[in-house]
Order: structure tokens, then sequence, then C-alpha cells
């Protein structure tokens, strides 16, 4: 028979279920920053995307006198990685297209790939410069 000393050392069930509880307060509280950290970052890269489009849209313009449809998503010329956001067609969040309307166009980036975005959705960019997005504030999005 074991005589307990006062040297002895260890947690009680107590004190573990307390850390425990610690955790999942930090975990919760992290999660949806870390969430939202997300869809922010891929809504910048969107962004990229959509400026990128507009830069050729207008070379194309000066080069060839108009604007270029652009409404399937591929890797293929002439836009190739233009039409997508992120670094490969498989991990994209967003897909590009161009809808073009006689002398004017309108760029849409939207979700994709299992990818949403309830706080802004599409983003939109006209010729024009005016930016949008189909939810929330387009001021805000676009920042």
């Amino acid at each position: 028979m074991r005589v307990s000393k006062s040297s002895d050392r260890g947690f009680t069930l107590i004190e573990l279920m307390i850390v425990v509880a610690i955790i999942g307060i930090l975990a919760g509280v992290a999660y949806p920053s870390y969430v939202d950290y997300v869809r922010r970052a891929a809504r910048a890269e969107a962004r990229t995307a959509i400026m990128n489009m507009a830069q050729f849209q207008e070379r194309n313009f000066t080069d060839r006198g108009g604007y270029e449809d652009v409404t399937t998503t591929t890797t293929t010329a002439p836009w190739g990685s233009l039409k997508y956001s992120g670094s490969s067609l498989a991990s994209r969040k967003y897909d590009v297209t161009v809808a073009k309307n006689g002398s004017t166009y309108t760029i849409t980036a939207a979700p994709a790939n299992g990818f949403a975005d309830p706080a802004c959705g599409n983003l939109t960019l006209t010729n024009a410069g005016v930016r949008g997005s189909s939810a929330g504030v387009a001021a805000d999005c676009w920042k």
C-alpha cells in the first residue's frame, strides 16, 4: 500500500475540465474571425482578378477597337488565368466573366467552387469604373 505524499503532482478532473472549457471559448471566438479573414482575402483576390481583366479589356479596346465577351471558365487563351481568382482553376474562389453590351462591359466575379460570400456576393465593375456588389454595401466590399 502506497501512502500519498505532498510531493505527488497531477491534474484533477476539475482542472482538466476548466482547461477544456477555456480552449473551447477561445476557439469559439477565434474561428469566426478566421472565417472572416479567409473571406476578405478571397475578396481581395477577386478584386485583383477583376482589375486585371479590366486592364486587358481596355488594352483590347485600344488594339482592336472593341471589348470582348468572356463567359466560360477555362484556362485557355486568350484569357487564361484572368478568368478566375486564386492560383489554379481547382483552388479558385471566384469566377470572372465579362458581359459586353455594345461599347460597354461589366466584369463580374461570382463566388465559385463551393465558396460563399454572404456579405458581398458577386462583385462587379463596369467600363466606367462603377463598382458594385450583389449583397452588402459596395464601398465596404471594394475597400
